[in-house]
């Protein structure tokens, strides 16, 4: 079922209220002035109808001071709404910014803390468009609330009480009218709302298709395969396209309906009243304000109906957004933290007991059991597909619905709060992920929060061997790298990544791959520079050039995710085994 089917109206303004209840002031003082305004624009109809009725009777032509009092007040109240109406507007809208930013900022938060798993089974552009959609229904709402749904409340109420003072009889026809206007809108508005979630559902497919595409835009333009992308794109705006026609086709028959009906209204009381002038029943005051006020009451009944369409597509906007905060988490669950133990800051191994683990209903560890002693060197080697990166997926705590143990001592990492632990652990994978923003706050958004970092800045980039790379910049370290670090080589964004995993200082490296972009020579300066740091870390590298791992201390070997050999390089080497095959393969 879709989030939004189960999501209630009642929940709708539940969730509402809370992103308005830290700006609560700002909202109830827009409030204000905007009712004060609208009822202000009740008074001009009511003051022309009384003025008529004055003038065309002699007695009050003979003392005009009635009718000078009223002119008076116009003007007062004429004033008061210049202010009042803009003021309500100024508070209100202020609210609607900052409760949708709010909705933003939780919603890209709790996205960071929801599993790897999720993450998976969600496009890049699929998140982003329910992000940008639920701050736009926030916004939405509140505006509409200052734009519309208030002035519609205060005509309705305040024109039913007028006439019923004059008219009870009229003022229960014009509640017929709004009632069944609104009843009668709100079911054929059913039918166009269906459709609409159709058509917001293959726009968000239609966003992430485009998202996915311009952030490989370097792949698209190297291999000229943009036609593959706009065949897609072709496909789903055709499909979008037919799902918009019949879209506008409900709302413009619903619209044309409710136009009928409400010119058949007017036409029937403007007789009625009418007749009855012709009879000396009512007098023509009734009907000029009639006339004058009926303007706003099918206006209001019209802004009420389509007030409740847009508040009906934002509820959607707004579902998507809160059915990814309802999402819990597993791994990093809140509710988990009184029950979960810290990193032990000197724990004397890591050991993985029968470790078992299926990804995509096809098995990729199968009874892995490995000791890492503290401060030990571990390579992990392995065809492709062997389960070298699910290995370290697991080590980063990314799963958990894992058969056996990983223990840091006797802890089972699944007890230890995630946070805690990947604060001291850091991670070089194969094609470093960079961020728009300068090389220097690429390294350093790497260091842990409310620690000061132990290792200099300039002594990493000397260690990555990036300082070569700096002098080249324009600016330096304060060069922006663009999207994806598409500035730099893929060399140079790995000794980025290198440079990154060194400023965090951590217990526990993870390398993957981290020199398989680097020409040898870099590759050996690097290897060169690690050597020197490794023993200051417990390190694991998953590598493919087997040269790279002579110095490690154990070397393990996986084939379709068994451990099938392990030992130092040379035993391995000497056995004749898969991993002597591997070495002499890449030999020849």
């Amino acid at each position: 079922m879709e989030p939004e089917n189960s999501y209630s109206f009642r929940q709708y303004l539940k969730d509402l209220s809370r992103y308005i209840s830290p700006y609560r002031l700002q909202f109830f003082m827009g409030l204000f002035f905007r009712f004060t305004s609208d009822l202000s624009r009740l008074y001009p109809a009511w003051a022309i109808s009384r003025i008529i009725v004055l003038l065309s009777d002699p007695v009050s032509l003979n003392n005009p001071s009635e009718v000078l009092k009223i002119f008076i007040f116009w003007g007062m109240v004429s004033i008061y709404f210049s202010f009042s109406h803009n003021l309500s507007k100024y508070f209100g809208y202020q609210v609607a910014e900052r409760a949708s930013l709010d909705i933003y900022k939780e919603t890209l938060s709790h996205i960071f803390k929801l599993d790897f798993a999720w993450q998976e089974g969600e496009s890049s552009g699929n998140k982003m468009k329910r992000i940008d959609r639920g701050l736009d229904g926030v916004n939405i709402t509140i505006r509409r609330i200052f734009d519309v749904l208030v002035e519609v409340f205060v005509n309705t109420v305040g024109i039913i009480f007028i006439f019923f003072s004059l008219d009870k009889t009229l003022s229960l026809s014009i509640v017929f009218f709004m009632t069944t206007y609104f009843l009668f809108s709100t079911l054929m508005l059913k039918r166009a709302m269906s459709q609409e979630k159709s058509v917001n559902k293959s726009f968000e497919d239609l966003g992430g298709v485009t998202f996915e595409a311009l952030n490989n835009i370097q792949t698209i333009k190297s291999l000229s395969i943009d036609w593959g992308v706009n065949v897609s794109v072709d496909k789903q705006i055709k499909e979008l396209t037919q799902k918009i026609k019949r879209r506008i086709f409900l709302y413009q028959s619903r619209g044309g309906v409710q136009l009928i009906y409400e010119s058949l209204f007017l036409f029937s009381v403007v007789s009625w009243i009418a007749w009855g002038i012709i009879h000396g029943q009512r007098d023509v005051g009734l009907l000029v304000l009639f006339i004058g006020l009926f303007g706003k009451v099918s206006t209001s009944s019209d802004e009420l109906t389509q007030v409740t369409q847009q508040l009906a597509l934002a509820k959607i906007w707004v579902s998507r957004a809160m059915a990814i905060l309802k999402t819990k988490p597993i791994i990093e669950n809140p509710e988990k933290v009184d029950i979960q133990q810290t990193y032990p800051p000197n724990w004397k191994k890591i050991e993985i007991k029968k470790l078992a683990f299926d990804y995509s209903k096809k098995s990729a560890l199968r009874q892995i059991s490995l000791t890492i002693h503290r401060g030990e060197k571990i390579g992990i080697v392995g065809m492709s597909g062997a389960g070298k990166s699910t290995l370290f997926k697991l080590l980063l705590d990314l799963y958990e619905d894992y058969d056996g143990d990983i223990l840091i001592d006797d802890i089972p990492l699944k007890n230890l709060a995630r946070q805690s632990y990947i604060d001291h652990v850091a991670v070089v994978l194969q094609d470093t992920e960079l961020f728009n923003m300068s090389l220097k706050a690429n390294i350093e958004i790497a260091g842990v929060r409310g620690i000061t970092p132990r290792q200099d800045l300039e002594e990493v980039i000397r260690m990555a061997h990036l300082s070569s790379v700096v002098e080249q910049l324009e600016q330096g370290v304060d060069t922006i790298v663009g999207e994806k670090g598409i500035k730099l080589s893929g060399g140079q964004r790995q000794r980025v990544g290198i440079a990154r995993a060194l400023y965090r200082q951590p217990d526990i490296l993870l390398l993957d791959e981290a020199t398989s972009h680097l020409d040898a020579h870099s590759e050996k300066e690097i290897q060169n520079a690690l050597k020197e740091n490794l023993h200051k870390f417990t390190t694991i590298v998953i590598a493919h050039r087997l040269s790279t791992i002579k110095e490690m201390d154990k070397i393990v070997v996986l084939e379709h995710g068994k451990i099938v050999e392990q030992g130092s390089f040379a035993e391995l080497l000497n056995n004749d085994g898969v991993f002597s095959r591997m070495w002499k393969e890449q030999k020849l």
